[in-house]
């Protein structure tokens, strides 16, 4: 006769101390790694073992473990199942539609966790559909032993017994058809009331699980859908599905056997263990994903490091390159101031026939197309002096110009010191002369001469004020042995 299935009384004594530790650490780390990518290979690797070895234990097919490894890293594929498995193509197309309706099965379970939603008989109905979508008979005997093919109910409790002999020729009793839909409604009310007091995880899908496979309300896939209940308990409380590999089809089996006679107990350890086993590998992974974020960190790290420097540099070379600017707009202040004087002074001067003698200032700054104008002579000033001028940043002028017996020429050139940009700038002052080429063509620089000692030097870190000041001392010198040069070139000039 067959026994109608009964509530637990008492789930004390069932939990697993260790389980329950496992769940406190896993819970406080899985925060950590579930958006990382480690982590979510990890749940898709997991998903593809449960497609595969759901149907593996119950001998829908079969191979080796390297084949399922195989299958796990690389995905699910028929060619894959047939070059592995050893199977031919419509064998191996057949196992490819078996397992990929099992995989679409614990993928929904994921979804229909994270929905919140009450555990039904319609959701378990739903659940054995889509298992058997693909399966279409199931192989049974008549009650004289003679084998019988019939069709597969998908999503109907079955209608005929569905009792197997046992190996000692005596036959297991499910429960009777006319009786299934008053136990799956007693099994779902029970675990209901189990779950609305947190019972614990493990027990709570050992009891739906073994309760379950008792009614055996399906005329085939009941130990699949029973996994895929325990699964929906266990990843409700945050856990992992319950994998349950070939290797385990004995001792998992003989747990059944002992809760079929009373004894839950080794079935919940099972259980516990599984999940143990799961936690354990999923904080695996958590190195790996520390190391990862700690490269990337690094990787962060070292770019905020550049962009700082980037900035500061940057920085740098803005309150320098306003330096030069103001420091040139100084220079053009007092050369146009110079101008006025000798332009009062120089008309008039020119003999008859000569061109009128003048002054006149010029300069161009850092944008300008003009910038360049003077950039060789400033270079062999820089050589004079034993440094590098460097124009790739920075590069502006201004001149004074005097037109009378001679083309003479002052010019101030601002550019950077240095074969590289680091802040330092230079300044040089020079003189020289004009003259026509031969061909009329136009004029060529001559008699490049330095108009000061040294040249002048200046860098972010100075006070503008500071550089101000020295600059000024510096152009007035610059200045004065100038126009020393200027005389001496019109004594020249004069005395021959």
């Amino acid at each position: 006769m067959y026994e109608f299935i009964t509530n637990l009384d008492d789930m004390s004594g069932l939990e697993s101390a260790e389980l329950r530790a496992l769940m406190e650490i896993w819970r406080e780390r899985k925060g950590q790694l579930q958006d990382s990518g480690e982590y979510q290979e990890f749940i898709r690797k997991m998903q593809r073992e449960w497609a595969i070895e759901t149907g593996i234990v119950e001998r829908l097919y079969t191979w080796d473990r390297g084949v399922t490894e195989v299958l796990i890293e690389q995905g699910i594929e028929a060619s894959l199942i047939a070059h592995r498995g050893g199977l031919d193509r419509d064998a191996a197309e057949w196992v490819f539609a078996i397992i990929r309706d099992q995989r679409s099965v614990i993928e929904g379970i994921f979804a229909f966790v994270k929905g919140v939603q009450p555990l039904s008989e319609h959701y378990i109905r739903a659940l054995h559909a889509e298992l058997t979508a693909h399966q279409d008979h199931i192989e049974a005997q008549t009650p004289d032993g003679r084998p019988l093919r019939i069709e597969l109910l998908k999503g109907e409790y079955k209608k005929q017994p569905n009792n197997p002999l046992r190996p000692d020729g005596g036959m297991h009793l499910y429960c009777p058809p006319e009786h299934v839909a008053q136990e799956m409604d007693n099994l779902v009310t029970w675990y209901r009331q189990w779950e609305a007091r947190q019972a614990p995880p493990e027990v709570l899908a050992a009891f739906l699980h073994h309760r379950f496979i008792q009614i055996h309300p399906f005329q085939d896939g009941n130990r699949r859908v029973a996994r895929a209940l325990a699964s929906v308990v266990l990843l409700k409380y945050d856990l992992f599905p319950l994998v349950i590999r070939d290797a385990e089809r004995v001792p998992y089996i003989l747990a059944l056997e002992s809760a079929d006679r009373g004894d839950i107990k080794p079935l919940c350890t099972l259980f516990a263990r599984n999940q143990k086993e799961s936690i354990l590998a999923a904080l695996g992974i958590e190195q790996a994903v520390q190391q990862a974020r700690h490269a990337e960190e690094i990787l962060l790290s070292g770019l905020q490091l550049l962009r700082d420097h980037h900035n500061l540099e940057t920085s740098r070379m803005d309150r320098v390159f306003d330096s030069a600017d103001q420091l040139r707009e100084m220079a053009v202040q007092r050369l146009e101031t110079m101008v006025q004087k000798m332009n009062q002074q120089l008309s008039g001067l020119a003999l008859p026939g000569e061109r009128d003698y003048s002054a006149r200032c010029d300069a161009d700054d850092n944008g300008s197309p003009r910038r360049h104008w003077f950039r060789d002579q400033a270079r062999d000033m820089a050589g004079r002096y034993r440094y590098v001028a460097n124009f790739s940043k920075y590069c502006s002028w201004a001149s004074l110009t005097l037109r009378s017996i001679n083309h003479f020429q002052f010019v101030v050139a601002f550019h950077g010191l240095g074969p590289v940009h680091k802040g330092l700038m230079a300044a040089v002052s020079f003189t020289l002369f004009r003259v026509p080429r031969e061909d009329q063509s136009g004029q060529d620089p001559t008699d490049l001469r330095p108009a000061s000692p040294d040249f002048f030097q200046f860098n972010h870190a100075e006070p503008r004020d500071s550089i101000e000041s020295r600059f000024q001392e510096w152009l007035e010198s610059s200045l004065a042995i100038a126009m020393a040069e200027w005389r001496r070139s019109i004594a020249r000039e004069v005395g021959s």
